[in-house]
């Protein structure tokens, strides 16, 4: 994403939720009532709801490598066969999904508690393209919360591409890439391989979710902490996103009424955050 693609983002999600990070995961300044950060909470990759995250990515990347190493008679190591293979490749991504669609059925029903949740607008089109100069002394500012500052970059915001699985196509840049590393046959091999796997891996998903218009927020961590849930431990990493990049937020088609707007108005206000609250336009009734 880059700085003239003003378009707002949405971040579906259930009213708990909602309560949770406006309760509990604002972070604000010493001494101001508006808070600075939402902290919002990444999860790996492995651990989403499509089974086949990265998976193709590296489907592909194999089999570019295998062509052109057999076309050139070139005889790859073991090792160098491994560059490129997910499963021997430890990777530490971390995503939150975002998408085009204000107002969608499919996205309230997947994803929004079934009519029930919200709808968040994020603006992420201010947000810096490297580190600002006073992260060094962050530390010196104390700000209330129980995240490590984590800045988030516009160049982490990721429009997804959607491919066929039976017919892949990924960036010619990753593969020319990966053979010159492999190639070279340079010490730090494996953690340039790295670099290039995390860029492009997480930006590809299979066809059948396009209608969602995924963007994500992809962040890198070795060190992640971990949730429960169903009884499995989910690891995770906080994201702190400037709260002015908060925008809009949608209430659910099955929760809409001008009582339940002025609640979550109400609810914001006493956080330190004047936000536009909306309804969904979609006629939609998810009991009877």
């Amino acid at each position: 994403m880059d700085k003239e693609s003003k378009l707002i983002l949405y971040h579906y999600t259930t009213m708990n939720t909602f309560y949770n990070m406006m309760e509990h995961s604002l972070c604000y300044e010493e001494g101001d009532i508006h808070p600075k950060y939402i902290t919002m909470w990444a999860t790996h990759y492995a651990y989403q709801n499509d089974p086949t995250e990265c998976q193709l990515f590296f489907e592909e990347l194999e089999r570019n490598v295998k062509d052109y190493t057999e076309k050139n008679h070139i005889e790859l190591e073991d090792e160098d066969k491994k560059l490129v293979q997910q499963t021997s490749y430890g990777m530490n991504i971390f995503t939150i999904s975002f998408s085009k669609q204000e107002d969608d059925l499919i996205m309230w029903r997947g994803y929004g508690q079934n009519g029930d949740g919200l709808s968040l607008g994020f603006d992420f089109s201010t947000l810096p393209s490297t580190l600002p100069m006073y992260v060094a002394d962050y530390k010196e500012r104390k700000c209330k919360s129980e995240s490590e500052p984590t800045f988030l970059l516009l160049n982490e915001i990721k429009k997804c591409e959607y491919v066929d699985a039976n017919n892949i196509n990924i960036a010619e840049e990753a593969c020319n890439r990966t053979l010159k590393n492999i190639l070279n046959k340079d010490e730090w091999a494996d953690v340039k391989q790295a670099i290039i796997n995390n860029e492009y891996a997480p930006i590809y998903k299979n066809k059948k979710y396009e209608a969602e218009g995924e963007y994500r927020i992809v962040k890198h961590q070795t060190m992640p902490q971990y949730r429960l849930a169903d009884n499995k431990l989910i690891p995770y990493i906080k994201v702190n996103v400037p709260v002015n990049c908060l925008k809009r937020v949608v209430v659910g088609p099955c929760l809409k009424s001008s009582e339940v707007i002025m609640r979550i108005k109400s609810f914001l206000w006493t956080k330190g955050m004047d936000i536009e609250v909306i309804s969904s336009t979609i006629p939609y009734r998810n009991r009877l």
